[in-house]
């Protein structure tokens, strides 16, 4: 899976680096400030194709003394940065091209070159995003049908925000896309720059949104969210299935990586195991977790005796 979100970025990195170049040259060429605001878009898009990039390499380091668990959640913080470019340099951008129009006011009597210009590169643009996109697609159905989920579902769930940005940032350039092309017609049939200038916010608009999506999935798996609901029922019916486990008394998880997942847990266990029994239980249990969930790659178990008394902090057993 790491390496199909590389190729996923890769591919959208290249896409978007195109299309900045096309948007770029056919907005100056055709004053369009919708079109300049897709040009801003794009070029944010690429540079956080580069974030992501990062995040992916970085998060592959080997564990070390001042990071146990490793560096699987540079993935989150560099996506967390996308999201923050996005609004930045895409949604900013966008926002002040419009308003810029909307103040200046007037009308534009596009010539046909130039319109040839402008909406020949929007359609190019939607082709190329339209291939990224289906890249990114196919990888979440790729993922989604490994954990038997359905795309929504894997689209809300997943850690995989690597892939994920690239969705959102694409379904968002297809939007917008589609915002500029209606705002440079308009524009051009009712003979007012104001129609663009609308289009410049919309895409604006459109932007924030998808950042703040991101951002918002980015921020929970930074503070330490749990592994989704699946995964922890697995764990725990996992754990069941050993008849020495009589009880857990409490089971936590932390997504601590895209593919890693730590788990944590306090467990009662039959009276009378011994202290080899007890290793080779904690053995067995991992083992049987590595083969069946291969993300849970950290585990902590705390064993006690069925019939000593367990504290917990709230008095009853927890599960997350």
């Amino acid at each position: 899976m790491a390496e199909e979100s590389r190729s996923t970025v890769l591919a959208a990195m290249a896409t978007n680096l195109g299309i900045a170049l096309g948007k770029l040259v056919a907005g100056i060429f055709t004053h369009s400030s919708a079109l300049l605001a897709e040009a801003g878009h794009s070029f944010a898009d690429t540079m956080n194709q580069v974030f992501l990039l990062v995040g992916i390499n970085l998060s592959h380091a080997q564990a070390d003394a001042s990071h146990p668990h490793g560096y699987g959640k540079e993935g989150f913080f560099w996506s967390f940065l996308a999201a923050l470019f996005i609004f930045v340099a895409g949604a900013t951008f966008s926002v002040y091209e419009g308003i810029r129009t909307l103040v200046e006011g007037g009308s534009r009597d596009r010539d046909s070159t130039e319109l040839l210009v402008g909406f020949g590169v929007l359609a190019m643009a939607f082709v190329f995003e339209s291939i990224s996109f289906s890249v990114a697609i196919r990888a979440l159905l790729r993922g989604a049908r490994q954990h038997g989920w359905t795309l929504v579902h894997y689209i809300r769930s997943s850690p995989d925000l690597s892939t994920k940005t690239v969705f959102w940032e694409d379904g968002a350039a297809l939007t917008g896309l589609t915002i500029a092309a209606v705002g440079l017609l308009l524009s051009q049939l009712l003979g007012s720059e104001l129609w663009d200038g609308l289009a410049s916010i919309a895409i604006g608009g459109v932007l924030t949104m998808a950042a703040l999506i991101l951002g918002l999935q980015s921020r929970s798996l930074l503070l330490g969210a749990a592994a989704s609901e699946e995964t922890r029922a697995a764990i725990r019916s996992t754990v069941e299935s050993f008849p020495e486990v009589e009880l857990i008394v409490r089971l936590l998880t932390m997504q601590i990586g895209t593919h890693s997942v730590l788990v944590t847990g306090e467990l009662h266990v039959r009276v009378g195991l011994t202290t080899l029994q007890i290793e080779e239980l904690i053995a067995r249990i991992d083992a049987k977790l590595e083969l069946l969930l291969p993300d849970v790659t950290d585990t902590f178990w705390e064993l006690h005796a069925a019939r000593e008394p367990f504290p917990t902090t709230a008095g009853q057993p927890a599960t997350q």
